[in-house]
């Protein structure tokens, strides 16, 4: 039986590793423009979003979620949540240190805190 995953956004190439050492699954990749500073290593088989807006990203991966049993997501949780699909999310990094979903979160040596969210965003992310 092969499982078919959906993977929205790839921080640091992580997808592109996995796919390497899953043999009886097939992951699809769709990530995020390239703009600014964005660079990706190997882009030819990853499908791109055309824009940053969260409505069009939302409606893109709704076109395509029946073709797809679950979705795997690196920080791109909002989208899969909003799109009401069957999803796994796997923090890296800063995402683990200074959650989303917590009020004023900070890193130990930072006296600013990353995320300034209000209380409908914060329980947005602990939901999602």
């Amino acid at each position: 039986m092969v499982i078919k995953v959906l993977a929205i956004g790839d921080v640091g190439n992580t997808i592109r590793t996995l796919r390497k050492f899953v043999k009886k699954s097939e992951i699809s990749l769709i990530n995020y423009p390239r703009d600014g500073s964005a660079f990706f290593v190997n882009a030819d088989d990853v499908e791109l979003f055309k824009t940053r807006k969260v409505k069009d990203q939302v409606k893109k991966i709704n076109e395509i979620k029946d073709d797809f049993d679950i979705c795997l997501t690196t920080a791109s949780e909002r989208i899969a949540y909003l799109a009401d699909l069957n999803y796994i999310v796997y923090y890296l990094g800063r995402d683990i240190d200074v959650p989303m979903f917590k009020k004023n979160s900070t890193e130990e040596w930072q006296t600013e805190p990353l995320h300034k969210l209000n209380f409908f965003e914060r329980r947005f992310y602990w939901n999602a």
